[in-house]
């Protein structure tokens, strides 16, 4: 059986299959899955656990005498195999299918592999694994799947927590679920049921910026670029980070291409339109003086701005993210 990552918690608290095989390199939730057969296991009477990696020393019979080899009060075994490379290579290939689809029943078997490639399913054994027990492969999510599991997350953890403040630690975090999870358990043992909005985020992400990034694009709005860069400045000199400053400018130019494309496709912005993207009646007026300066194909290229700055930022593109942004502001409010 094959399984995606958010299916494996509903499976494994219905059944325990006979063998696993954990495969990907994305550390978290491979290991919460491990945890959670161990923790299975362990309550259907596996009690003993044998621990062996395939390195240049280890030798697959070893697997068939573990399984042979019962201990003195017969007690049920796991079989915890790690294989980093993810080959098994002939030899291995040959056993894993002979052992997997001979597995006493008093052995679990739970292999785990750090890489992977896509050769590896069309392998024998990795389909007898599939045939008989459970594989699971993780993936990193990436940007536009991190909010979901942080969501998850925060329901998991029943951290109060709203869309907007996820948005902004997803995009800080992004790339590290450990350290997402770390931060998530974090805010609740601080906060606990408290509600948490994206001020309180910023707050505790920027330190002492004092929200100066909301200022930010309020000056931009204004279409007053100087005070802007002002305002950049300021909390560059007070160490916040430029993730926190590229997340508020992305979020708001990506709020005005929506909105310049629905205008463009059905000539106005309806109440609704607004109401969905949480823009206020207050701030309504502002964001259409901004349309008016700003079409759409002007926004999309401020957009492919922000881009080369996340590269600078993620050090995948030379060049100071903080100068980079403060002439994407000096530009903000020009036409094409």
């Amino acid at each position: 059986m094959r399984l995606y990552a958010n299916q494996f918690q509903s499976r494994i608290n219905n059944t325990l299959d006979k063998c696993y095989l954990l495969v990907g390199d994305e550390p978290l939730q491979k290991q919460e899955a491990f945890d959670a057969v161990l923790k299975k296991a362990r309550e259907q009477g596996f009690t003993e656990r044998e621990r062996h990696i395939v390195d240049t020393k280890f030798q697959w019979y070893d697997l068939q005498n573990a399984s042979a080899n019962l201990s003195l009060f017969a007690e049920k075994r796991i079989i915890d195999l790690h294989m980093p490379s993810g080959k098994a290579g002939q030899k291995g290939s040959k056993f894993l299918t002979e052992f997997v689809k001979n597995l006493p029943v008093d052995i679990l078997l739970i292999i785990r592999c750090d890489e992977w490639t896509m050769a590896n399913d069309k392998t024998k054994w990795v389909k007898t694994f599939i045939d008989e027990g459970v594989f699971m492969r993780v993936y990193q999510p990436d940007v536009k799947e991190l909010p979901n599991w942080m969501a998850a997350r925060c329901r998991q953890l029943k951290l109060n927590i709203d869309a907007q403040a996820i948005g902004l630690l997803a995009y800080r975090l992004e790339g590290n679920l450990l350290a997402a999870a770390q931060e998530l358990e974090k805010l609740k043992m601080r906060f606990g049921d408290q509600h948490l909005d994206i001020k309180d985020i910023a707050g505790l992400v920027a330190d002492n910026a004092r929200f100066d990034v909301f200022r930010l694009t309020d000056a931009l709005m204004d279409g007053d670029s100087g005070r802007a860069i002002r305002v950049a400045r300021s909390l560059q000199q007070n160490d916040t980070s430029p993730v926190i400053v590229h997340w508020a400018l992305e979020s708001l130019t990506r709020q005005l291409a929506e909105l310049a494309f629905l205008r463009e496709k059905n000539s106005n912005i309806s109440n609704a339109d607004y109401q969905r993207m949480r823009i206020w009646p207050k701030q309504q007026a502002t964001f259409q003086r901004v349309l008016n300066r700003l079409n759409r194909i002007r926004i999309e290229h401020l957009l492919q701005q922000l881009c080369d700055i996340d590269f600078m930022i993620k050090g995948r593109r030379q060049g100071s993210p903080w100068q980079a942004t403060e002439q994407w502001l000096a530009n903000f409010n020009q036409r094409l």
